[in-house]
């Protein structure tokens, strides 16, 4: 997982295939409204909410996109940890290209305005939560493809 604020994003633009494009539509819009935005490249979607309790959640992981979640204002803890330490809870769903897990949350990071957190096929990642307090959001979730064959790495 990368972990970083929006200002270095385009420093990772040769490990995020359609990060450029994905960017460059996301500064072409005038208002944040939530919904689904498609570019070449891939798409986002702009997510406004609250948290909820940590141990309400479940982990999730992707095969066919890394996950690019932008934090416009507020804030979200995201718990991590690598899929082979954890439980498949829900089988990987090639129509939600999601599966679901369990395990510790040991590992758990506070996203704020301006920063920005990229989860790749191996990372388990428990985004939306909070560890004590509520907190309000409005994210983007950028979902770029994946350019290797995660069935058959070394993961």
């Amino acid at each position: 997982m990368i972990i970083d604020r929006m200002e270095n994003m385009m420093n990772y633009i040769s490990v995020l295939p359609g990060l450029k494009n994905g960017i460059e539509k996301i500064r072409d819009l005038t208002e944040f409204i939530p919904g689904r935005y498609e570019f070449d490249g891939g798409f986002f979607m702009i997510q406004k909410g609250v948290t909820r309790p940590i141990e309400e959640g479940s982990f999730e992981s992707h095969k066919k996109y890394i996950d690019v979640q932008i934090l416009l204002e507020g804030s979200e803890e995201v718990a991590w940890e690598d899929i082979r330490k954890l439980t498949v809870t829900v089988p990987y769903d090639p129509e939600k290209d999601a599966q679901r897990l369990t395990g510790s949350r040991e590992h758990t990071m506070k996203i704020t305005q301006g920063m920005f957190y990229a989860a790749f096929p191996w990372d388990g990642h428990q985004p939306v939560a909070h560890t004590r307090e509520m907190q309000s959001f409005t994210k983007i979730v950028l979902k770029l493809p994946a350019f290797w064959d995660s069935e058959n790495s070394s993961r």
